[in-house]
């Protein structure tokens, strides 16, 4: 999990591409993004409206390399090994949350590097869901990815307000070149919506 860290060359704007390729894949219309610098430390939430996960496959999504890159994929699919969940994430903080819902309610799931023990993923009850999902996600299909102690995307807690403004302005600037042609509404017939920091 920790080699996880190293893979793809990740910043904050091709991690967070790699997710919104995961939302896209999801059928997703709208993505919201919250980039949070707070007292407690850093937070990044992705949310989407796509189809969501049953616990089976949130907890399959969840499981290191769970693609094998040899079999058939469908043309939307862009991930092949089964690390850019993972990878993505573990490129910007130490703790990974994932709350899914296909519309039969929710699950979540936790992969935690300060306490992995004997490879045991945390999953989440009803209370803590409860606590930490965005209401949107309980109610309905969608899931959201929560990146909590981003001690890569911090720098180690040394960045300042200004340059972490910074770099959530070039994270925009850098998804909305990427994405042009979803927003826009060229590949899907109807335009992606990705909402970054409102």
């Amino acid at each position: 999990m920790m080699s996880a860290r190293s893979f793809g060359n990740y910043d904050l704007p091709s991690a967070l591409a790699d997710l919104v390729d995961n939302s896209l894949k999801a059928k997703a219309r709208n993505v919201h993004i919250a980039c949070v610098r707070s007292d407690v430390g850093f937070e990044v939430r992705i949310r989407d409206d796509g189809e969501g996960m049953s616990a089976d496959g949130l907890a399959a999504a969840m499981r290191p390399a769970s693609a094998n890159p040899e079999h058939e994929r469908s043309p939307d699919d862009l991930g092949r090994f089964g690390w850019g969940l993972k990878s993505a994430s573990f490129s910007q903080c130490r703790r990974l949350t994932v709350i899914s819902n296909a519309g039969e309610g929710p699950s979540g799931a936790e992969w935690d590097l300060d306490s992995i023990d004997g490879w045991c993923m945390g999953l989440l009850d009803a209370g803590e869901l409860d606590t930490i999902a965005d209401p949107l996600v309980l109610a309905g299909p969608g899931t959201e990815v929560i990146w909590r102690n981003c001690d890569r995307l911090s720098e180690g807690g040394t960045l300042g307000p200004t340059a972490f403004n910074a770099i959530v302005v070039h994270a925009r600037t850098r998804l909305a070149l990427l994405f042009h042609r979803f927003l826009a509404g060229e590949v899907r017939g109807r335009p992606l919506r990705i909402v970054l920091n409102g």
